[in-house]
């Protein structure tokens, strides 16, 4: 907020951040993301088939770790995309707010002016009933106007 009355955002630097984030996930974190997945769960487990119960335990609390990197990795990498996406988002809705709004002040101010110009034809009208009412009355006062034939 710039002067706690209205928010402002920049615009063009908000374009500028969603397609370079937006670029960066593309070209980036979601083929890595997927190359450190595949490197990670294609090999064979290790320890997995080891006689010993102590290999075993360890081999299984690594899968499962190496499973919570993978999530990890996944989640960043929807989030990270779901932000660029909701900033180019942002910029596209507060654009087509300032639009509507301005259509909207347009329209408003079409109709005031619409209804000062009826107001003003109104008012000119009950103007010139009303001077045309003096005149008669004047008219009638000074005894120009007589009834029946002349």
């Amino acid at each position: 907020m710039a002067d706690g009355r209205r928010i402002e955002i920049d615009a063009n630097g908000m374009r500028d951040f969603s397609a370079k984030l937006q670029t960066y996930v593309d070209k980036d974190i979601a083929p890595t993301t997927e190359f450190v997945r595949q490197q990670l769960q294609t090999f064979g487990a290790f320890g997995i088939h080891s006689a010993s119960p102590v290999v075993q335990d360890a081999a299984k609390r690594y899968w499962l770790v190496m499973d919570q990197a993978i999530t990890f990795l996944r989640a960043l990498s929807h989030n990270t995309d779901t932000l660029a996406k909701t900033a180019k988002d942002i910029v596209t809705t507060y654009h087509d707010a300032d639009v509507s709004s301005v259509d909207f002040l347009h329209a408003v101010e079409g109709g005031v002016s619409t209804q000062l110009t009826k107001s003003e034809q109104a008012a000119a009208a009950a103007d010139q009933r009303a001077e045309t009412q003096d005149r008669l009355d004047l008219l009638h006062e000074r005894g120009g106007l007589r009834g029946g034939a002349a």
